[in-house]
């Protein structure tokens, strides 16, 4: 259990009900087979994290090894997290006690863990199937990452669900450091203004067209610096890039960072530029910027689902280029927008929510058929 995505949100979910829901026991079952970040965390607050003792690409031996857990375990219900990969686990639920399986797509890629594109050609399908048959539940982070393992099939009512992701807001209501305090540590003025990238710096995430679109802000708004918060492949192409076009000593490139909310609170204008195909499974970024009440810009990579607060945000398709997504910020920099205890109020009562995301992850538990 490392600090990605979904296993911070797994997390939170656990910790949220561990008051209200105390009759539920947690076990986390990890094909990575190490140790992780928050398996200490997980195990104070009385959860069970286990390894599985050999790598899911041996998915015979994986197979077996998961279905002796299950059976050791007496659990009630499987709740898998593997996208089209958790055919895998519902094969080991097979033949046993289990009462209830889900499977939890995350994704809307969809995409297999193998470099061989015979063996996804082979396998995909037949695997989708699985998932379809063997799970009682099929559950999307968004409309459009269920429907990308429901495909053409006819979408089941009861079975097929939506369940977004909570955030924990309290980050963003008491932040641990003030805004002051965030730009001195990352090296800049309080009258700059900040654009935040934030994410995987990869391909996909588009990272290097940021600098493209700060070289059109600064000729408007010449104090304008771009923050990138992420590791990643294109770190170094960023840098290479701010140096070509002059714009060095206008980015932060930070790396890896945990204060990711005083980081949002600190800035004026969040760009998502990601790549349009495939769509992301919901863009957790974009509703954490809405608690923070932040602007965004965005490409139509994200999910309709992830914006809350309509008037913080702006999509762009990339195929306008840097130059409109320059008008765009410069736009965004200047204008009013909803004050920022209201829009993490609004975040507060929305399905985004943590007490909205742990009730709703806890139903998919309940009423369980006796087997």
């Amino acid at each position: 259990m490392h600090d990605q995505a979904v296993e911070n949100w797994l997390f939170r979910i656990m910790r949220d009900s561990r008051e209200r829901y105390p009759d539920l026991h947690w076990s986390f079952y990890c094909a990575l087979g190490k140790p992780g970040r928050l398996d200490d965390a997980i195990r104070e607050l009385g959860g069970e994290v286990l390894h599985s003792p050999v790598p899911i690409g041996n998915t015979r031996k994986f197979i077996s090894e998961l279905h002796n857990a299950i059976e050791r375990g007496r659990y009630d219900v499987m709740h898998a997290h593997h996208d089209i990969v958790s055919a895998v686990y519902l094969l080991a639920a097979a033949r046993t006690r289990v009462k209830r399986r889900i499977v939890h797509v995350h994704n809307t890629s969809m995409d297999l863990p193998t470099p061989s594109k015979v063996k996804k050609a082979i396998v995909w399908e037949p695997m989708r199937r699985v998932c379809l048959t063997l799970s009682d539940r099929i559950v999307g982070i968004s409309r459009d990452a269920l429907a990308s393992m429901i495909r053409d099939s006819v979408s089941k009512p009861g079975r097929d669900v939506v369940v977004y992701y909570g955030i924990d807001t309290t980050k963003f209501r008491h932040p641990r450091r003030s805004v002051e305090a965030t730009r001195e540590a990352i090296g800049v003025g309080s009258s700059a203004k900040i654009v935040l990238f934030a994410g995987r710096m990869t391909a996909y995430k588009n990272p290097q067209f940021v600098i493209d679109v700060l070289a059109e802000i600064t000729t408007a708004i010449p104090n304008t610096v771009a923050v990138f918060a992420g590791v990643g492949p294109e770190s170094e192409n960023v840098t290479a890039r701010a140096t070509d076009t002059g714009l060095a000593d206008r980015i932060r490139v930070l790396g890896w960072r945990d204060d990711l909310p005083e980081l949002m609170l600190a800035s004026d204008l969040l760009l998502w530029p990601g790549q349009e195909t495939p769509k992301e499974g919901l863009g957790l970024g974009i509703v954490e910027a809405q608690a923070a009440g932040l602007p965004i810009i965005m490409s139509r990579s994200v999910p309709e689902d992830a914006v809350v607060i309509e008037e913080l945000a702006s999509v762009v398709p990339l195929a306008t280029g840097a130059e409109a997504w320059g008008r765009e910020a410069i736009r965004r920099l200047t204008m009013e927008h909803p004050s920022r205890p209201a829009s993490l109020e609004k975040i507060e009562r929305s399905h985004f929510s943590l007490s909205a995301g742990t009730d709703n992850v806890i139903a998919l538990y309940s009423n369980l058929p006796s087997r």
